[in-house]
C-alpha cells in the first residue's frame, strides 16, 4: 500500500492526461490477460477482432487519413509493438500506425480473404466503389477488447466528421485519462482484497477447464475438402434481423422477466444441443465462454485496452430440454456473475498460471475443448457514437454508417463464436466457425439453425 505522500508526489510528477506522450507511456509490461491472447495467436486461429463497417456516401480520403492518425494518438496501444524482455516476458513499446490499405474500385461486398495479421498493430482496409464503402478493421485482441475497438472507431468517425465540417478546435471527443493505462488490469483481484472464496472459485474454474473436457460443435464427419490452415481475419457470416423481429425478442424477454442477453444465450444453447444431438459430443457438457466487461466507472476514461475477463456457463444436454428452466437458470447465473465478481475468477486463474509462463503455454497448447463455443454481446456500440442521425443512421460528413459487425477469435476445439449487437433498432448476429471443420455451406447451416431457434422463441413467446 502506497502512502498518501508517495501517491501525491507521483500525481504531481505525472504529466496531465492530455499532455502525456507515447514516450512516457511505454514501455508497458504485458498483463496476464494480454499474454494469454499473445500465446493464443497462431496460424488458423489469429487473436484478432475484425469489425466490418458498411457505409454509403462519399469518403474524403485525406480527411479520413488525418482522423485515423488522430485516433491513433488517442489510443496508443493500437500502434504499439511487442518486444521481449530478457526473461522472455513481452512488453509494449511505442510504434507507428500501420498505413491504411486503399482498394479503389473493389466490390465493397467482396469476401476476398485478407492476410492474417501480426498480433500487434491495427490493420485497416478501405474498399470503395461508387457511393459504397466498406471499412474492414482488424484489431489485435492482444491489445484491445471489443469495447476498446468500438471506442477507437467512434473517435475516428467523430474526428472525420469534425474535419468534414471544417470546424475549429479539437473534435468533441470524450476526455481520456492516459494514466489509467498504467493500471489497466487494476480491476484484478490481486490488486485488491483477495477473498478465500475468490481463490477457491478461480481454482475450481481452472481445474474444470483442465480436467473436464467440454463438447465440441460436431462437424458430422464432413470436413471441408480443402481445410484452410491460414484463416481469413474477416471470414464471418452476418444476419440482421428486421426491426419487427428485434422488437419482438425484446418484448418476449420483458414478458418473461429476463434480460435479452439471457434469452439469446438460451437459444444459442438450444441450437447447439440440437446440432449435437445423436452424436458422441452430446454426452459431454456444453460449456459457454462469455466475455465479461469488468470496467469500473473510472475505467471508461481509459484509452482502448483489454479490460475484460471470461465467465463459463456449463449445461448438459438433459438440462437443455426445458426451455423455461434453462432460461431462468441462465438469467440467474449471469446476474450472479456480475454481482459477485465471478467474471474476475478466470483472470485470477490466468495470473496464477502466469507465475510460471511455460505452464500456461502447455495448458493452452493441449488439444482439448476448454469451451464448446463463445457468446459475446457487444450491445449498441454504434448507437452511442457522438454523431448526428440521418435517415435513421449515424452520419459523418457525407458518409452514412449503414451497419457494423464485429466478432472475436476462436481457438482450437472451440469451433464456433457468436456475437450480437444492436444498431438503429435492429439486432445483428455474427458467427465465426473453425474453417478446418466447417465449409461455407455448413457455416450457413449453423447460422440458419440459430435464426430458426430465435423465430421459434418469437412465435411461442417462451
Amino acid at each position: 500500500m502506497l502512502s498518501r505522500a508517495t501517491v501525491a508526489r507521483r500525481e504531481s510528477a505525472a504529466p496531465r492526461a492530455d499532455e502525456r506522450t507515447s514516450d512516457s507511456l511505454f514501455p508497458q509490461r504485458f498483463t496476464p490477460f494480454e499474454y494469454y491472447y499473445y500465446v493464443e495467436h497462431r496460424p488458423g486461429y489469429p487473436s484478432v477482432f475484425p469489425i466490418r463497417v458498411e457505409c454509403r456516401g462519399r469518403l474524403e480520403r485525406a480527411l479520413f487519413e488525418k482522423a485515423f492518425e488522430q485516433a491513433h494518438r488517442r489510443h496508443p496501444f493500437l500502434s504499439a509493438r511487442i518486444q521481449h524482455e530478457y526473461n522472455d516476458w513481452p512488453s509494449w513499446v511505442a510504434g507507428e500506425p500501420e498505413p491504411i490499405e486503399w482498394l479503389e474500385g473493389e466490390d465493397p461486398s467482396s469476401d476476398a480473404p485478407s492476410t492474417v495479421p501480426e498480433p500487434d498493430g491495427l490493420k485497416l482496409t478501405v474498399r470503395r466503389q461508387a457511393d459504397k464503402t466498406v471499412l474492414l478493421f482488424v484489431f489485435p485482441h492482444v491489445a484491445v477488447d471489443g469495447m476498446g475497438a468500438f471506442q477507437f472507431i467512434a473517435d475516428l468517425m467523430v474526428g472525420y466528421a469534425h474535419g468534414c465540417a471544417a470546424s475549429p478546435g479539437e473534435p468533441p471527443w470524450p476526455a481520456l485519462d492516459y494514466r489509467l493505462l498504467d493500471d489497466r488490469d487494476g480491476h484484478s483481484l490481486l490488486k485488491g482484497r483477495v477473498r478465500l472464496t475468490d481463490l477457491g472459485r478461480a481454482a475450481r474454474i481452472s481445474l474444470a477447464l483442465l480436467l473436464r473436457r467440454a463438447a465440441v460443435v460436431d462437424d458430422h464427419g464432413r470436413r471441408p475438402a480443402a481445410a484452410n490452415d491460414v484463416a481469413s481475419a474477416d471470414d464471418f457470416l452476418v444476419h440482421t434481423l428486421s426491426e419487427y423481429e428485434t422488437s419482438e425478442l425484446e418484448r418476449v424477454a420483458r414478458k418473461l422477466s429476463v434480460r435479452l442477453h439471457s434469452l439469446l444465450l438460451r437459444d444459442y444453447y438450444l441450437m447447439l444441443a440440437g446440432w449435437n444431438q445423436g452424436t458422441p459430443e452430446s454426452l459431454r457438457p456444453i460449456r459457454m465462454m462469455v466475455p465479461i466487461n469488468v470496467r469500473r466507472k473510472q475505467d471508461y476514461r481509459m484509452p482502448a485496452a483489454n479490460v475484460f475477463s471470461y465467465a463459463f456457463l456449463t449445461r448438459r444436454e438433459a438440462e437443455c430440454q426445458g426451455r423455461s428452466t434453462l432460461l431462468n437458470s441462465i438469467d440467474t447465473e449471469m446476474a450472479a456473475i456480475k454481482r459477485n465478481r465471478r467474471g474476475l475468477s478466470y483472470e485470477l486463474g490466468m495470473r496464477l498460471l502466469c507465475l510460471w509462463p511455460p505452464l500456461l503455454r502447455h495448458s493452452l497448447n493441449r488439444k482439448w475443448a476448454f469451451a464448446t463455443a463463445v457468446f459475446s454481446n457487444l450491445n449498441a456500440g454504434f448507437d452511442h457514437i457522438r454523431l448526428p442521425w440521418r435517415d435513421g443512421r449515424r452520419a459523418a460528413g457525407d458518409l452514412i454508417l449503414e451497419n457494423g459487425y464485429g466478432i472475436g477469435p476462436i481457438r482450437p476445439e472451440t469451433r464456433l463464436c457468436c456475437a450480437v449487437h444492436t444498431y438503429a433498432g435492429k439486432l445483428s448476429i455474427c458467427i465465426r466457425c473453425d474453417q478446418k471443420h466447417f465449409g461455407r455451406e455448413k457455416r450457413r447451416d449453423l447460422l440458419d439453425a440459430l435464426l430458426t431457434q430465435l423465430r421459434e422463441t418469437i412465435q411461442s413467446e417462451t
